[in-house]
């Protein structure tokens, strides 16, 4: 968390978000705890985000543009989901 007047040093780990995804990514940090999964002997296999859960999010922080951050969902889970498949290999 960022407070006024703190200065930011950037690490290996820090990534700057362009200010017209701000929305979108806070929604997809909201959404975190939002993935369905199945866990059996041959591991995890991801399979997507909960669409439901994810309407709520939406809804419950009043998301002016909820159809593009949606999209931008869709976008970020299809990345997500080709980065975990490599991952379990």
């Amino acid at each position: 968390m960022q407070f006024e007047g703190a200065e930011i040093q950037p690490t290996a780990e820090t990534f700057e978000i362009m200010a017209q995804n701000t929305t979108s990514f806070r929604v997809w940090m909201a959404c975190e705890t939002q993935w369905l999964v199945i866990s059996g002997l041959g591991g995890i296999v991801w399979l997507g985000l909960n669409y439901n859960a994810v309407d709520v999010v939406l809804r419950r922080t009043r998301v002016e543009n909820a159809d593009e951050v949606f999209a931008d969902l869709m976008d970020m889970e299809a990345v997500a989901l080709d980065v975990f498949a490599k991952v379990e290999r």
